[in-house]
Protein backbone atom coordinates (compact mmCIF):
# COMPACT_ATOMS: atom_id res chain seq x y z
CA UNK A 1 0.00 0.00 0.00
CA UNK A 2 1.00 3.62 -0.21
CA UNK A 3 0.61 5.61 2.63
CA UNK A 4 0.88 9.16 4.04
CA UNK A 5 1.49 9.23 7.99
CA UNK A 6 0.80 12.86 9.39
CA UNK A 7 2.50 13.27 12.32
CA UNK A 8 2.02 17.47 13.19
CA UNK A 9 2.28 19.20 16.84
CA UNK A 10 5.51 17.96 19.14
CA UNK A 11 8.11 15.44 19.45
CA UNK A 12 5.67 13.66 21.38
CA UNK A 13 3.35 13.07 17.92
CA UNK A 14 6.00 12.68 15.70
CA UNK A 15 8.52 10.11 16.95
CA UNK A 16 5.67 7.49 17.57
CA UNK A 17 4.38 8.19 13.78
CA UNK A 18 8.16 7.69 12.52
CA UNK A 19 8.31 4.57 14.43
CA UNK A 20 4.82 3.54 13.12
CA UNK A 21 5.92 4.91 9.63
CA UNK A 22 9.56 2.69 9.66
CA UNK A 23 7.57 -0.66 10.75
CA UNK A 24 5.34 0.20 7.81
CA UNK A 25 8.15 0.61 5.40
CA UNK A 26 10.12 -2.62 6.56
CA UNK A 27 6.92 -4.65 5.42
CA UNK A 28 7.67 -3.38 1.83
CA UNK A 29 4.92 -0.33 1.99
CA UNK A 30 5.67 3.00 0.21
CA UNK A 31 5.81 4.98 3.09
CA UNK A 32 5.76 8.83 3.05
CA UNK A 33 5.91 10.91 6.83
CA UNK A 34 4.89 14.38 7.07
CA UNK A 35 6.20 16.18 10.67
CA UNK A 36 6.71 20.04 11.76
CA UNK A 37 9.70 21.82 10.40
CA UNK A 38 11.86 21.01 13.23
CA UNK A 39 11.15 17.56 13.31
CA UNK A 40 11.76 16.21 10.07
CA UNK A 41 15.29 15.18 11.35
CA UNK A 42 13.56 12.14 13.34
CA UNK A 43 11.92 10.35 9.98
CA UNK A 44 15.02 11.10 7.92
CA UNK A 45 17.04 9.48 11.15
CA UNK A 46 15.06 6.35 10.63
CA UNK A 47 15.41 6.12 6.93
CA UNK A 48 11.78 7.24 6.41
CA UNK A 49 11.42 9.45 3.29
CA UNK A 50 9.98 12.63 4.83
CA UNK A 51 8.80 15.99 4.16
CA UNK A 52 8.29 19.38 5.84
CA UNK A 53 4.82 20.48 6.74
CA UNK A 54 6.33 24.46 6.85
CA UNK A 55 5.21 24.87 10.80
CA UNK A 56 7.30 24.87 13.65
CA UNK A 57 6.19 22.79 16.96
CA UNK A 58 8.57 24.48 19.22
CA UNK A 59 7.02 28.47 17.88
CA UNK A 60 5.04 29.12 20.76
CA UNK A 61 6.58 26.75 23.68
CA UNK A 62 9.25 28.36 23.38
CA UNK A 63 8.17 31.94 23.13
CA UNK A 64 7.97 34.02 26.40
CA UNK A 65 4.18 34.57 26.27
CA UNK A 66 3.35 30.93 25.78
CA UNK A 67 5.30 29.85 28.92
CA UNK A 68 3.93 32.55 31.02
CA UNK A 69 0.55 31.38 30.16
CA UNK A 70 1.00 28.11 30.96
CA UNK A 71 3.13 28.24 33.95
CA UNK A 72 -0.02 30.40 34.98
CA UNK A 73 -2.18 27.59 34.27
CA UNK A 74 -4.08 30.10 31.88
CA UNK A 75 -4.91 27.06 29.29
CA UNK A 76 -8.08 29.32 27.71
CA UNK A 77 -5.55 31.80 26.51
CA UNK A 78 -3.10 29.15 25.41
CA UNK A 79 -5.76 27.40 23.22
CA UNK A 80 -6.61 30.96 21.87
CA UNK A 81 -3.23 31.49 20.53
CA UNK A 82 -3.71 28.17 18.93
CA UNK A 83 -6.56 28.73 17.12
CA UNK A 84 -5.50 31.84 15.97
CA UNK A 85 -1.90 30.33 14.98
CA UNK A 86 -4.15 27.62 12.76
CA UNK A 87 -6.23 30.59 10.95
CA UNK A 88 -2.41 31.42 10.28
CA UNK A 89 -1.42 28.61 9.24
CA UNK A 90 -4.31 27.26 7.36
CA UNK A 91 -3.54 27.90 3.45
CA UNK A 92 -0.11 26.97 4.09
CA UNK A 93 -1.29 23.24 5.89
CA UNK A 94 -3.84 22.67 3.36
CA UNK A 95 -1.27 22.97 0.26
CA UNK A 96 1.15 20.87 2.35
CA UNK A 97 -1.38 18.04 3.03
CA UNK A 98 -3.17 18.21 -0.26
CA UNK A 99 0.38 17.59 -2.09
CA UNK A 100 1.10 14.48 0.93
CA UNK A 101 -1.61 13.05 -0.12
CA UNK A 102 -1.50 13.04 -4.30
CA UNK A 103 -0.84 9.69 -4.66
CA UNK A 104 -1.37 7.87 -1.96
CA UNK A 105 -4.18 5.21 -0.62
CA UNK A 106 -3.76 5.74 3.22
CA UNK A 107 -3.58 8.37 5.33
CA UNK A 108 -2.90 8.22 9.14
CA UNK A 109 -3.02 11.20 11.13
CA UNK A 110 -2.36 11.89 14.97
CA UNK A 111 -4.78 14.09 16.38
CA UNK A 112 -3.46 17.39 16.10
CA UNK A 113 -4.11 17.74 11.72
CA UNK A 114 -7.50 14.96 12.47
CA UNK A 115 -9.83 17.69 11.84
CA UNK A 116 -8.04 18.58 8.30
CA UNK A 117 -6.92 14.76 7.91
CA UNK A 118 -10.16 13.40 7.95
CA UNK A 119 -12.00 16.30 5.31
CA UNK A 120 -8.97 15.50 3.14
CA UNK A 121 -9.49 11.47 3.06
CA UNK A 122 -13.81 11.46 2.54
CA UNK A 123 -12.80 14.29 -0.85
CA UNK A 124 -9.94 11.89 -2.22
CA UNK A 125 -11.73 8.52 -1.41
CA UNK A 126 -9.02 7.42 1.10
CA UNK A 127 -8.93 4.81 4.05
CA UNK A 128 -8.47 6.96 7.06
CA UNK A 129 -6.34 5.62 10.40
CA UNK A 130 -6.41 7.95 13.68
CA UNK A 131 -3.51 7.68 16.04
CA UNK A 132 -4.40 8.93 19.77
CA UNK A 133 -2.27 8.98 22.18
CA UNK A 134 -4.40 9.68 25.15
CA UNK A 135 -8.36 8.04 25.65
CA UNK A 136 -10.05 10.73 23.44
CA UNK A 137 -13.34 8.85 22.51
CA UNK A 138 -16.62 8.39 24.04
CA UNK A 139 -16.30 5.89 26.35
CA UNK A 140 -17.97 4.36 30.18
CA UNK A 141 -14.78 4.26 31.71
CA UNK A 142 -13.45 7.68 31.66
CA UNK A 143 -14.57 11.27 31.74
CA UNK A 144 -13.21 13.55 29.03
CA UNK A 145 -9.83 14.29 30.07
CA UNK A 146 -10.49 17.76 29.36
CA UNK A 147 -13.44 18.09 31.76
CA UNK A 148 -12.22 15.91 34.80
CA UNK A 149 -9.40 13.28 36.10
CA UNK A 150 -12.53 12.27 38.76
CA UNK A 151 -13.57 8.92 37.61
CA UNK A 152 -17.85 9.64 37.41
CA UNK A 153 -20.73 7.22 36.86
CA UNK A 154 -20.83 5.70 33.59
CA UNK A 155 -23.82 7.54 32.34
CA UNK A 156 -21.75 10.81 33.27
CA UNK A 157 -18.62 9.51 31.94
CA UNK A 158 -20.12 9.34 28.43
CA UNK A 159 -22.30 12.90 29.03
CA UNK A 160 -19.03 14.25 29.17
CA UNK A 161 -17.80 13.70 25.65
CA UNK A 162 -20.88 14.70 24.21
CA UNK A 163 -20.24 18.54 25.99
CA UNK A 164 -16.97 18.48 24.61
CA UNK A 165 -17.85 18.04 20.81
CA UNK A 166 -21.24 20.00 21.81
CA UNK A 167 -19.11 22.91 22.74
CA UNK A 168 -16.04 22.50 20.90
CA UNK A 169 -17.44 21.56 17.20
CA UNK A 170 -18.70 25.39 17.09
CA UNK A 171 -15.06 26.18 17.35
CA UNK A 172 -13.54 23.56 14.85
CA UNK A 173 -16.43 23.62 12.52
CA UNK A 174 -14.93 26.81 10.40
CA UNK A 175 -11.77 24.80 9.84
CA UNK A 176 -13.47 22.23 8.38
CA UNK A 177 -16.37 23.42 6.59
CA UNK A 178 -13.48 26.08 4.80
CA UNK A 179 -11.42 23.07 3.66
CA UNK A 180 -14.75 21.09 2.43
CA UNK A 181 -15.76 24.01 0.00
CA UNK A 182 -12.19 24.41 -0.92
CA UNK A 183 -12.50 20.60 -2.14
CA UNK A 184 -16.30 20.57 -3.15
CA UNK A 185 -17.73 19.10 -0.58
CA UNK A 186 -21.23 20.15 1.16
CA UNK A 187 -21.05 21.55 4.87
CA UNK A 188 -21.69 19.59 7.47
CA UNK A 189 -21.94 19.60 11.36
CA UNK A 190 -20.98 15.99 11.47
CA UNK A 191 -17.64 16.59 13.78
CA UNK A 192 -14.79 14.16 12.74
CA UNK A 193 -15.43 11.88 15.70
CA UNK A 194 -19.01 11.44 14.45
CA UNK A 195 -18.11 10.59 10.70
CA UNK A 196 -15.01 8.63 11.86
CA UNK A 197 -17.23 6.30 13.76
CA UNK A 198 -19.83 5.95 11.37
CA UNK A 199 -17.64 4.70 8.43
CA UNK A 200 -15.96 2.54 11.22
CA UNK A 201 -12.41 4.04 10.83
CA UNK A 202 -9.64 2.28 12.74
CA UNK A 203 -8.30 4.52 15.44
CA UNK A 204 -5.19 3.19 17.27
CA UNK A 205 -5.14 3.83 20.67
CA UNK A 206 -0.82 4.01 20.81
CA UNK A 207 -0.65 3.28 24.61
CA UNK A 208 -0.71 -0.02 26.69
CA UNK A 209 -3.74 -2.41 28.06
CA UNK A 210 -1.40 -2.15 31.21
CA UNK A 211 -1.57 1.38 31.89
CA UNK A 212 -5.19 1.69 31.10
CA UNK A 213 -6.45 -1.89 31.77
CA UNK A 214 -9.87 -0.31 32.03
CA UNK A 215 -10.73 -0.23 27.95
CA UNK A 216 -8.15 -3.45 27.68
CA UNK A 217 -10.85 -4.42 25.17
CA UNK A 218 -12.65 -1.53 24.34
CA UNK A 219 -13.88 -2.57 20.70
CA UNK A 220 -12.66 -4.29 17.81
CA UNK A 221 -11.78 -0.41 16.15
CA UNK A 222 -10.17 0.98 18.83
CA UNK A 223 -7.42 -1.60 19.52
CA UNK A 224 -4.47 -1.00 22.57
CA UNK A 225 -1.39 -1.24 20.47
CA UNK A 226 0.96 -0.03 23.68
CA UNK A 227 3.49 2.71 23.55
CA UNK A 228 5.46 3.37 20.01
CA UNK A 229 9.08 3.36 21.31
CA UNK A 230 12.27 3.62 19.22
CA UNK A 231 13.98 0.58 18.81
CA UNK A 232 17.59 0.24 19.83
CA UNK A 233 18.63 1.01 16.30
CA UNK A 234 16.29 3.83 15.97
CA UNK A 235 17.60 5.22 19.45
CA UNK A 236 21.25 5.27 18.36
CA UNK A 237 20.03 6.78 15.37
CA UNK A 238 18.57 9.71 17.24
CA UNK A 239 20.68 10.16 20.07
CA UNK A 240 24.76 8.57 19.05
CA UNK A 241 27.08 7.29 21.23
CA UNK A 242 28.23 9.83 23.37
CA UNK A 243 26.96 10.82 26.85
CA UNK A 244 29.40 13.17 28.03
CA UNK A 245 30.40 10.43 31.01
CA UNK A 246 26.64 10.49 32.15
CA UNK A 247 26.90 6.97 32.58
CA UNK A 248 29.80 7.00 34.44
CA UNK A 249 28.60 9.90 36.72
CA UNK A 250 25.42 7.45 37.20
CA UNK A 251 27.94 4.43 38.18
CA UNK A 252 29.76 6.20 40.95
CA UNK A 253 26.86 6.88 43.50
CA UNK A 254 23.46 5.56 44.32
CA UNK A 255 20.77 5.80 41.99
CA UNK A 256 19.59 8.98 40.83
CA UNK A 257 16.61 10.64 40.53
CA UNK A 258 15.34 11.85 37.07
CA UNK A 259 14.03 14.96 36.35
CA UNK A 260 12.55 15.60 33.00
CA UNK A 261 11.19 19.54 32.07
CA UNK A 262 10.46 18.55 28.63
CA UNK A 263 7.13 20.95 28.03
CA UNK A 264 6.69 21.97 31.76
CA UNK A 265 6.94 26.05 31.68
CA UNK A 266 10.44 26.85 33.10
CA UNK A 267 10.60 30.92 33.63
CA UNK A 268 13.41 30.59 36.12
CA UNK A 269 15.87 27.85 36.03
CA UNK A 270 17.84 29.14 38.96
CA UNK A 271 15.22 28.67 40.84
CA UNK A 272 14.17 25.58 39.07
CA UNK A 273 17.82 23.74 40.27
CA UNK A 274 17.53 25.35 43.61
CA UNK A 275 14.21 24.25 44.16
CA UNK A 276 15.38 20.42 43.11
CA UNK A 277 18.97 20.86 45.36
CA UNK A 278 16.67 21.06 48.39
CA UNK A 279 14.09 18.46 47.46
CA UNK A 280 17.22 16.22 46.64
CA UNK A 281 18.67 17.04 49.59
CA UNK A 282 16.19 16.37 52.02
CA UNK A 283 15.50 12.84 50.44
CA UNK A 284 19.07 12.07 50.38
CA UNK A 285 19.04 11.29 46.66
CA UNK A 286 21.17 12.39 43.71
CA UNK A 287 18.97 14.33 41.12
CA UNK A 288 19.78 13.93 37.47
CA UNK A 289 17.76 16.76 35.12
CA UNK A 290 16.94 16.80 31.65
CA UNK A 291 17.10 20.58 30.38
CA UNK A 292 13.60 22.01 29.12
CA UNK A 293 13.29 24.99 26.78
CA UNK A 294 14.51 27.02 29.63
CA UNK A 295 17.83 25.32 30.06
CA UNK A 296 19.28 26.57 26.63
CA UNK A 297 22.65 27.48 28.35
CA UNK A 298 24.21 27.05 31.70
CA UNK A 299 24.39 22.75 32.01
CA UNK A 300 26.30 21.80 35.28
CA UNK A 301 27.04 19.15 38.09
CA UNK A 302 27.49 20.48 41.44
CA UNK A 303 28.01 16.40 42.04
CA UNK A 304 24.24 16.48 44.01
CA UNK A 305 22.49 18.03 40.57
CA UNK A 306 23.27 17.16 37.45
CA UNK A 307 22.19 18.88 34.10
CA UNK A 308 22.01 17.07 30.82
CA UNK A 309 20.61 18.34 27.79
CA UNK A 310 18.66 15.71 25.60
CA UNK A 311 19.00 12.19 26.61
CA UNK A 312 17.88 8.32 25.48
CA UNK A 313 14.92 7.96 28.15
CA UNK A 314 15.45 4.27 27.02
CA UNK A 315 18.92 3.82 27.97
CA UNK A 316 19.53 6.06 31.24
CA UNK A 317 15.83 5.90 33.08
CA UNK A 318 16.22 2.25 33.89
CA UNK A 319 19.68 3.16 35.87
CA UNK A 320 17.43 5.61 37.76
CA UNK A 321 15.58 5.16 41.24
CA UNK A 322 12.43 7.22 39.99
CA UNK A 323 11.01 9.93 38.21
CA UNK A 324 9.46 13.56 38.09
CA UNK A 325 8.08 14.87 34.86
CA UNK A 326 5.24 16.78 33.12
CA UNK A 327 3.45 13.64 32.32
CA UNK A 328 3.55 13.77 28.24
CA UNK A 329 2.25 10.20 27.13
CA UNK A 330 6.04 9.59 25.62
CA UNK A 331 7.93 10.36 28.94
CA UNK A 332 5.37 9.13 31.04
CA UNK A 333 6.05 5.28 28.76
CA UNK A 334 9.78 5.48 28.89
CA UNK A 335 9.74 6.41 33.08
CA UNK A 336 7.32 3.19 33.45
CA UNK A 337 9.33 0.96 30.75
CA UNK A 338 12.02 1.92 32.75
CA UNK A 339 10.60 0.49 35.93
CA UNK A 340 10.72 4.04 37.46
CA UNK A 341 7.92 4.95 40.10
CA UNK A 342 7.22 8.46 38.88
CA UNK A 343 6.04 11.86 39.75
CA UNK A 344 3.33 14.09 37.09
CA UNK A 345 3.64 17.55 37.43
CA UNK A 346 1.18 18.09 34.71
CA UNK A 347 0.37 21.22 32.73
CA UNK A 348 -2.07 20.51 30.49
CA UNK A 349 -3.91 18.66 27.60
CA UNK A 350 -3.82 14.64 28.85
CA UNK A 351 -0.78 15.09 31.17
CA UNK A 352 -3.29 15.02 34.44
CA UNK A 353 -4.84 11.61 32.93
CA UNK A 354 -1.50 10.15 32.75
CA UNK A 355 -0.58 11.46 36.12
CA UNK A 356 -4.04 10.45 37.85
CA UNK A 357 -3.67 7.10 35.92
CA UNK A 358 -0.46 6.43 37.74
CA UNK A 359 -1.89 6.91 41.16
CA UNK A 360 -4.64 4.42 40.47
CA UNK A 361 -2.13 1.93 39.57
CA UNK A 362 -0.20 2.74 42.72
CA UNK A 363 3.31 3.67 40.71
CA UNK A 364 3.38 6.73 41.04
CA UNK A 365 2.05 10.44 42.37
CA UNK A 366 0.98 13.78 40.86
CA UNK A 367 0.31 17.44 41.03
CA UNK A 368 -0.34 20.32 38.83
CA UNK A 369 2.84 22.31 37.75
CA UNK A 370 1.00 25.80 38.92
CA UNK A 371 0.86 23.58 42.60
CA UNK A 372 4.63 22.93 42.66
CA UNK A 373 6.98 23.91 45.62
CA UNK A 374 9.19 22.54 47.99
CA UNK A 375 7.00 20.87 50.21
CA UNK A 376 4.53 19.97 47.80
CA UNK A 377 7.23 18.28 45.70
CA UNK A 378 8.82 16.93 48.61
CA UNK A 379 5.37 15.41 49.51
CA UNK A 380 4.85 13.55 46.19
CA UNK A 381 8.69 12.39 45.88
CA UNK A 382 8.87 10.41 49.55
CA UNK A 383 6.56 7.96 48.74
CA UNK A 384 7.27 6.96 45.63
CA UNK A 385 11.05 5.96 46.74
CA UNK A 386 9.58 3.13 49.05
CA UNK A 387 9.57 -0.52 48.21
CA UNK A 388 5.79 -0.85 47.52
CA UNK A 389 5.85 1.64 44.55
CA UNK A 390 9.37 0.30 43.69
CA UNK A 391 7.43 -3.21 43.09
CA UNK A 392 4.73 -2.59 41.94
CA UNK A 393 6.19 -0.03 38.89
CA UNK A 394 8.89 -3.20 38.26
CA UNK A 395 6.52 -5.19 37.52
CA UNK A 396 4.47 -3.02 35.09
CA UNK A 397 7.72 -2.81 33.34
CA UNK A 398 7.96 -5.99 33.01
CA UNK A 399 4.73 -6.33 31.38
CA UNK A 400 5.37 -2.93 29.26
CA UNK A 401 8.57 -4.14 27.69
CA UNK A 402 6.86 -7.24 26.60
CA UNK A 403 4.44 -5.67 24.08
CA UNK A 404 5.13 -5.42 20.50
CA UNK A 405 3.66 -2.25 20.07
CA UNK A 406 4.42 -0.83 16.54
CA UNK A 407 3.96 -4.75 15.22
CA UNK A 408 0.58 -4.87 16.39
CA UNK A 409 -0.27 -1.13 15.26
CA UNK A 410 1.20 -1.99 11.35
CA UNK A 411 -0.89 -5.25 11.66
CA UNK A 412 -3.98 -3.52 12.48
CA UNK A 413 -3.75 -1.20 9.42
CA UNK A 414 -2.62 -3.66 6.99
CA UNK A 415 -6.19 -5.72 8.30
CA UNK A 416 -8.83 -2.38 7.68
Amino acid sequence: MRMALLGMGSRGDAQPMAVLAAELQSRGHDVVLATSSDLVWIGTAFGVRSVDLGVSAREFLDSEQGRRWLAAGDVASYVGWLIDYKHRITDQLHAALLELVADVDVLVSGTAAELEGVVIAESRGLRYVAVHHAPLRRNAAFPHLLVSTEVLTPEQNLATYDEVERNSWPVFAPFANSLRAKLGLPSTEETSAQRLARIGALELQAYSQYVVPELAGWDARRPLTGFLTPTPAQRAALHGSSDDGLLEWIAAGDAPVYFGFGSMPVLDPEAALALIGKVSSALGVRALVGAGSGFATGLWDDGQVRVVAELDHEAVLPLCRAAVHHGGAGTTASSLRAGLPTVVCSVFADQPFWGTQLVRLGVGRTMRFTDLSEPALLDACEPVLTDPYRRRAADLSERLLSEPAADRAATAIERC
